[in-house]
């Protein structure tokens, strides 16, 4: 293999946050390395509040698992949904654009993981339909460059971020350096943990719409509350004075862009590794960002033990956070299948991980940030052709809340993933989950009660149903790309 880096499989969607901590603000004058170093002591300190936030909030279902659950749901979702918040932020942002007469320059700076990076991309494509002839620069986390770069809305593209998920100095640095280059019309702002004063332009306009409408979403269970369709609702909402007739109603989810060697590469690993181009090909994510969204060891394994019961390949994919995962649950199966399981080197490149994505059938993940790539639309960068895009995403979900995070292609509330194939989404019934664990990086719960009531014969049905369905058809055109 010709290309081999860090797969970066703990990506976390974690910016998000549920509000922005009201601290002092600084006006725009003054010299850039001043502004640098008070918008970092404004990370510290959010750093330090968010922590004992939620270190609360993980204390109260530790002692009052469903009636703190039910107590930190009715306090925060109606504190920070509640029409004078919601009418405070819209208000804000809107004043912000108001006097724009025109607008030709956006720089948009994604949060700073990975996942991030490929949410903001419904961010890009809502501002595209409203600003066609608008040159959009975007600032994201360096490793997702890969996949990002390509993206035809996008005029310069800065893959900047290497800290998460808080930012270094050198971060801030860097953003603020690209922000002075340009006089741009509007800045949008999407981390809760970047001050909009380091941008040292009034027209910034941060994320707080969006969070306020994902917050009172959790209330209206038929109401679409996944991260990407609010993410792309969030610039209609922000533009609606300059709406399109026709804006929104195309929108399908977000695209990443995959060059050739990737593609190459990720039909090499299959010949390589002797899958039939006519097997089905069951892709397994074993890992996770936080222990509370990264499937129990026991689970993985009866539904490894499921799958390997089917007539499939599973591609297994690395531990990047857990470790060595992917070897524990391999040497607790036996030696006959072991056979049907092909382990996904830890050293991919996150374009190929996802070309090996669009050559599976299935997709199997909890939440985390492949779970979004793996949901994407993939297209080839040299000639903006749409690959393949008929992989069925199954997503399993303990702590995070699953319409925010989830794909699903029937259930109510839920968005359906950018794919020719259904998506489905297993929620645990557990009792302590409540609208605090969107942030599953801050929490600190003792014990991680999230996958309860989760069966692992279900997950594998659900898999075999989909095989069943489409295996033919789709492994033909599979085969297809892997003789060429």
């Amino acid at each position: 293999m010709s290309r081999q880096a860090r797969h970066p499989v703990d990506s976390d969607v974690s910016g998000l946050l549920l509000f922005r901590l009201p601290l002092r603000r600084i006006g725009l004058s003054g010299e850039p390395e001043y502004l640098r170093r008070m918008a970092r002591m404004r990370v510290m300190d959010k750093e330090v509040q968010f922590k004992k936030f939620f270190r609360l909030t993980s204390l109260i279902t530790d002692i009052f698992p469903s009636g703190g659950s039910k107590f930190l749901d009715f306090a925060l979702i109606n504190m920070l949904s509640n029409p004078i918040v919601r009418g405070t932020v819209s208000s804000q942002a809107h004043r912000r654009v108001r006097g724009i007469e025109s607008v030709s320059r956006i720089l948009v700076a994604a949060d700073l993981n990975i996942g991030d990076a490929i949410i903001v991309q419904a961010v890009i494509l809502g501002l595209k339909e409203i600003f066609p002839g608008a040159e959009i620069d975007c600032v994201i986390k360096k490793s997702a460059n890969d996949l990002i770069m390509g993206n035809p809305n996008i005029a310069n593209l800065f893959p900047v971020y290497t800290s998460a998920p808080y930012p270094s100095e050198k971060d801030l640095k860097e953003l603020a350096a690209i922000s002075s280059k340009k006089d741009y019309d509007l800045v949008i702002n999407f981390s809760p943990m970047i001050d909009d004063s380091i941008f040292r332009n009034p027209r910034v306009v941060n994320y707080t719409i969006m969070a306020a409408a994902l917050v009172r979403n959790e209330k209206i269970v038929d109401e679409i509350n996944n991260v990407v369709y609010q993410a792309h609702a969030f610039v209609g909402s922000v533009f609606r004075d300059r709406l399109p007739g026709n804006f929104g109603k195309s929108f399908k989810g977000i695209r990443v862009y995959l060059s050739d060697e990737a593609v190459e590469d990720a039909v090499g690993f299959l010949k390589d590794a002797m899958v039939s181009g006519d097997d089905p090909i069951v892709m397994f994510n074993p890992d996770a960002s936080a222990r509370f969204t990264r499937m129990p060891f026991e689970l993985q394994l009866g539904l490894l033990r499921k799958l390997t019961g089917l007539d499939v390949t599973i591609l297994l994919g690395a531990g990047h956070v857990e470790k060595y995962i992917e070897h524990e649950l391999m040497y607790s199966l036996s030696p006959e299948r072991r056979k049907k399981i092909t382990v996904i080197p830890a050293h991919f490149k996150l374009d190929v991980y996802a070309a090996l994505v669009d050559l599976a059938d299935v997709f199997i993940s909890g939440d985390t940030g492949p779970l979004h790539l793996a949901a994407a639309r993939k297209f080839l960068r040299s000639s903006g052709r749409s690959l393949r895009n008929r992989t069925s995403i199954i997503s399993v979900f303990g702590g995070t809340p699953p319409r925010i995070y989830g794909y699903d292609s029937e259930a109510p509330g839920f968005f359906p993933a950018n794919q020719d194939a259904p998506s489905k989404t297993f929620v645990a019934e557990n009792t302590c989950r409540n609208i605090s664990c969107i942030n599953k990086m801050a929490k600190t719960c003792r014990e991680v009660r999230c996958f309860r009531g989760l069966q692992a014969v279900e997950i594998a049905e659900e898999a075999r149903k989909h095989l069943d369905a489409v295996f033919t058809g789709s492994s033909r055109e599979r085969l297809q790309i892997l003789a060429k």
